[in-house]
């Protein structure tokens, strides 16, 4: 046999043992079972039978965001000024 030959079955002894270690390691298995409920929230939605998280059942479904609503005002407030009628901001007059 060549040495190519040899050389090539150490190597796969090599592979063979590393991928049984790692397949031995609870924490792969947890972190391919994230990715995969991940993927599949994305593809089929939340199951509802699963509990919520902490904070979920009050936070904003539909969550804006800041940078959005500030180019929206942005946007806005340039329209506004464009037809003549700038916002005012303050009712009372400025003192010095």
């Amino acid at each position: 046999m060549s040495p190519y030959w040899y050389a090539l079955r150490l190597i796969q002894a090599f592979e063979d043992r590393i991928i049984d270690t790692i397949l031995r390691q609870p924490g792969f298995h947890r972190a391919v079972g994230r990715i995969h409920r991940a993927i599949n929230e994305k593809q089929h939605g939340r199951n509802p039978h699963e509990p919520l998280a902490p904070g979920e059942a009050t936070a904003d479904p539909n969550p804006g965001n800041r940078a959005d609503g500030f180019f929206k005002h942005f946007i806005g407030e340039l329209k506004n000024q464009a037809r003549g009628k700038p916002t005012d901001i303050s009712t009372k007059p400025r003192t010095k």
